[in-house]
């Protein structure tokens, strides 16, 4: 009985030791949130909509900065820093949706560019046959 009173006081610390080894790792896994993985697809999609209406051409810079922005937030996520990745992810589908505006606002004001020549042509073709008669 004396043999068992004495194994347990040595088995005790390692016992505690396990025990808080064993929470410590719990409470790192509770606490690493997930990955932004909605923040990064709508990030991903903003970059390929700009992509797709050409704003590599008119609105090159944003467009590049949504790309960076995007990368730096895989980044973090393989860091595990997922706040920094959610917010990189955001930033980067802002400005992939700045780019796209740009694109349009671009691609409308040559539209509007054209019309002016348009009616600015007609008008003059119609002074001309006002003239003529």
């Amino acid at each position: 009985m004396n043999m068992k009173a004495h194994a347990s006081p040595t088995r005790s610390p390692f016992a505690a030791a396990g025990l808080v080894a064993t929470l410590a790792l719990l409470a790192a896994c509770a606490s690493a949130p997930p990955a932004p993985q909605s923040a990064l697809d709508a990030a991903r999609v903003a970059i390929s909509n700009a992509e797709k209406l050409d704003a590599n051409r008119h609105a090159g810079a944003e467009l590049g900065e949504a790309r960076q922005k995007l990368a730096l937030a895989d980044g973090a996520v393989r860091q595990e820093s997922m706040i920094e990745a959610e917010r990189l992810a955001q930033q980067a589908r802002v400005q992939a949706e700045l780019a796209s505006a740009r694109t349009a606002a671009a691609k409308a004001a040559l539209v509007n560019a054209e019309m002016v020549r348009g009616a600015k042509a007609l008008n003059e073709e119609m002074q001309r046959a006002g003239d003529s008669q």
